[in-house]
């Protein structure tokens, strides 16, 4: 036990430092260029670290697991934010070959799209230990799926047609109408499939890596 809160603790002091590493890079770049064009990178980075915060609050408050109620609720807003983490990747299509800083934004981007890819995963390793109790793996398996494919479109409908998670609350009827038009595009049909299953291959693929750092017992970690 000692050991596993142990090596948690100097995995978020790594998660931090290579957060701190990224801030201190796009600090350059800003002095070095005069410019705040990326400086929203900080803003999405906050983003992707919602949903981490919202699965943390179902594995650690106990008032929380008591109510059926506050559990859905939980659940329904980290659907909502999940795909903040994944989309800082997306990111990537603001880099310019042509900038003299093309090496320094490259660098930036990936730290910045890495930290958010480890958060949205850690946050899926506690919402997957939290479907585990009394559910069967297959039905958790599931479940964790079919949220990679609404990650995926979520990022589909941030990146393309530019809504927010919050819009749902903002700009309801508007969002709602929009969703129902994507549903006939190509394009984000590939979106969902696409991106959806790389977050799903990213899951699996990090989290034997991961586990242990954010409390997930080995029994979980295994499935």
């Amino acid at each position: 036990m000692g050991f596993g809160i142990l090596k948690t603790n100097l995995f978020h002091r790594k998660l931090l430092l290579l957060t701190a590493l990224g801030i201190l890079i796009l600090a350059y770049r800003v002095y070095l260029t005069q410019s705040t064009d990326f400086t929203f990178l900080l803003w999405n980075l906050f983003l992707a670290t919602i949903p981490l915060f919202l699965s943390k609050q179902l594995v650690l408050h106990k008032n929380i697991g008591k109510s059926k109620i506050s559990q859905i609720s939980v659940l329904i807003l980290w659907v909502l934010f999940l795909p903040n983490s994944p989309y800082i990747i997306t990111d990537l299509i603001h880099l310019d070959t042509s900038r003299p800083t093309i090496w320094i934004d490259l660098l930036m981007f990936f730290i910045f799209a890495l930290n958010g890819l480890i958060l949205g995963v850690l946050s899926m390793m506690d919402v997957f230990s939290f479907l585990r109790k009394g559910n069967h793996p297959v039905l958790a398996n599931g479940i964790l799926l079919i949220v990679c494919l609404l990650s995926g479109y979520g990022i589909f409908l941030g990146r393309f047609l530019r809504f927010n998670s919050w819009d749902i609350i903002a700009r309801p009827l508007l969002l709602f109408q929009s969703l129902f038009n994507s549903l006939f595009i190509v394009q984000a049909w590939l979106w969902i499939f696409g991106f959806g299953s790389f977050i799903w291959v990213s899951f699996w693929a990090l989290k034997p890596f991961l586990r242990g750092t954010n409390g997930m017992n080995v029994r979980d970690a295994n499935l």
